[in-house]
């Protein structure tokens, strides 16, 4: 008898045995399963991730040369057409009679020259990311400045912004688009930039005192420049933010890390 309860004992205890190692088994199974469906999971949301990157590169790279392609036709073409008018210009100026009228035309279409190419330098990128990015947005500032609609004021603490050329554009289009929906929906009259370096962070604030809005309303829907400019500031591990009010106006922020020990060079 006593035997009996012994070999059941051992029985049990094997069975128990064999009962832990099959779970520990089915376990480790499950848990290697639940680790590769993660991994695969991640994988597919970094290819996904570096497929979107590498798109937006490919359709921002189209847009940079055909943007300089057209500024480069408008220098070459209409810049040359309206250089041989100011030529003439001066040929027929020498009749005293309407000489008058004939400086009139020659200082209007000296005007026009001048407007076209400081029209193509907002366009060709080139110049810009050897001068720097804030050539760039003062650039831009003396543009809309002279339509005589807004007054603008720079600020920057930092004397020059030397960046990688991928850096500097994403940023120079991004800022463009914050000013483009200053000139489309704020009604403002003043556009204000600071530039500053805090903490080894880049900060460039755009801010104007148009109307604003409610970006908590559920009536608030993000355009596709406002979603531009987010898609390109993570591409560049930059941050973008926006803070608007009604009647307060609208504040974007521009922050990226800075990077070296010389605040006049800093890469993306």
């Amino acid at each position: 008898m006593q035997k009996e309860k012994q070999d059941l004992v051992v029985t049990i205890l094997i069975a128990s045995l064999f009962i832990m190692m099959f779970s520990f088994i089915v376990f480790l199974l499950v848990f290697n399963y639940i680790r590769q469906k993660r991994k695969l999971l991640i994988d597919k949301k970094i290819r996904d991730a570096h497929f979107q990157q590498a798109l937006l590169e490919a359709q921002l790279e189209m847009q940079e040369h055909t943007l300089n392609g057209v500024s480069q036709e408008i220098h070459d073409n209409v810049g040359q057409i309206l250089s041989l008018i100011k030529l003439n210009l001066n040929i027929l100026s020498m009749d005293e009679a309407n000489h008058a009228i004939y400086k009139t035309l020659k200082e209007l279409v000296g005007s026009a020259i001048t407007e076209l190419r400081e029209l193509g330098a907002g366009y060709h990128t080139d110049r810009m990311v050897d001068e720097g990015l804030l050539f760039g947005i003062r650039h831009q500032l003396q543009i809309l400045e002279k339509t005589g609609r807004f007054k603008t004021i720079f600020h920057s603490d930092i004397e020059n912004l030397l960046l990688e050329k991928s850096t500097t554009i994403f940023l120079y289009r991004m800022i463009q688009e914050a000013l483009n929906n200053v000139v489309k929906h704020s009604d403002a009259q003043t556009i204000q930039v600071n530039v500053f370096y805090k903490e080894n962070m880049i900060h460039i604030i755009l801010q104007d005192d148009g109307k604003g809005f409610e970006m908590e309303s559920e009536e608030f829907k993000p355009g596709i420049g406002l979603r531009s400019i987010q898609q390109r500031a993570a591409m560049i591990n930059a941050e973008a933010s926006i803070v608007s009010k009604p009647g307060l106006g609208t504040t974007v922020n521009f922050v990226f890390k800075y990077i070296g020990n010389d605040t006049n060079r800093i890469g993306g």
